[in-house]
């Protein structure tokens, strides 16, 4: 008797397709998993948890020290889907302290490994030596004659990966826009245009995922409180700050101690006192601090002059204008008047 190959299928079933790993499996990793198991370069310096890597196809396969996390084609023998199928009340479930995936969730990364783990097209972030398509291209380096503060930017940007689009997004929120400081570098200038009246310590907390590329800031108007200044302290690179008109106090500056490079620092209209002055005068590679319309006495303008004779102190009405997100100096190395 023949049976049409229609009737067949409805018989035994229709082949499903493969886990496609860009669409299906990425976005659960991107969503669940990666933030805390990816490149300290691209995490504020942050090693991943448990020494596994989760933003890579090379890296995933690479495992931890104690073995491989996905066995292509045997999901049990997978540490990654041993953790995710936990119960919901075990202490090792994986994300910790969440509810764990959904069961879909679970069936789809489970499929994915007993299908053999394929990656498609997707390489993320490349294994040592390498470059991952997925990697925003960095343009020449500019060429000539440089302003001193282009200079700097390159030198801080050496080697470095630029953040992903995702992770710019992540980043700003909704409040938030994060710049190259020049075309193709990967440093970033971060504000927060039009928003400042709306913009608190929380949004500044968002920028978490970018702080090693950033390398100013401007807060200014803004309604921060103290804490928000311990994010800033994760921004290794920071080379201008500008605070002004916000409510921080002595204790937000506390957080400004690593800040090696430095080099500008707004405080303009803010609560800072003289208690402050030893702090400002061990940022060593400040060269100049807006100090007017603070809480900074004239005696405490004497002490920093003191203790630093080559800062630049600005106690009168001679701001510079908001961080737009480039240089501020002409090809000579002079600033320009805005």
């Amino acid at each position: 008797m023949h049976i049409s190959p229609l009737l067949l299928s409805f018989a035994v079933g229709a082949e499903a397709p493969a886990v496609d790993f860009r669409k299906e499996v990425l976005p659960i990793l991107k969503g669940r998993c990666i933030e805390c198991h990816q490149d300290p370069a691209t995490n504020s310096g942050k090693r991943p948890k448990g020494g596994l890597r989760l933003d890579g196809k090379h890296w995933i396969l690479e495992g931890t020290r104690s073995g491989p996390v996905v066995v292509p084609g045997d999901p049990n023998l997978s540490t990654l889907y041993e953790l995710i199928a936990l119960d919901k009340d075990d202490p090792d479930l994986m994300p910790p302290n969440s509810d764990g995936l959904s069961k879909a969730e679970v069936e789809t990364i489970r499929t994915w490994i007993a299908e053999g783990a394929d990656f498609g097209d997707w390489i993320g972030a490349p294994a040592p030596g390498e470059t991952s398509p997925d990697t925003p291209k960095l343009t020449p380096k500019p060429t000539g004659k440089l302003p001193r503060i282009v200079q700097l930017y390159i030198e801080l940007g050496e080697g470095l990966t630029p953040c992903t689009p995702n992770q710019l997004a992540a980043a700003a929120g909704e409040h938030g826009m994060l710049k190259p400081v020049f075309p193709g570098s990967p440093l970033l200038a971060a504000n927060f245009p039009s928003n400042q009246g709306r913009t608190g310590t929380d949004h500044v907390r968002g920028l978490a995922g970018c702080a090693g590329h950033i390398v100013t800031l401007d807060l200014g108007r803004t309604r921060i409180a103290d804490e928000a200044l311990a994010v800033v302290a994760e921004m290794s690179r920071l080379v201008k700050l500008d605070l002004r008109q916000t409510n921080i106090t002595d204790a937000a500056l506390i957080h400004l101690f690593g800040l090696n490079d430095l080099r500008s620092l707004n405080l303009f209209s803010t609560k800072v006192t003289d208690a402050s002055i030893e702090v400002i005068a061990k940022l060593k590679k400040l060269e100049t601090v807006y100090l007017w319309k603070t809480q900074i006495t004239p005696a405490g303008i004497g002490r920093l002059r003191e203790l630093r004779p080559k800062l630049r102190i600005v106690h009168t009405p001679d701001l510079p204008a908001p961080e737009r997100g480039g240089p501020t100096e002409d090809e000579s190395g002079r600033r320009r008047r805005r």
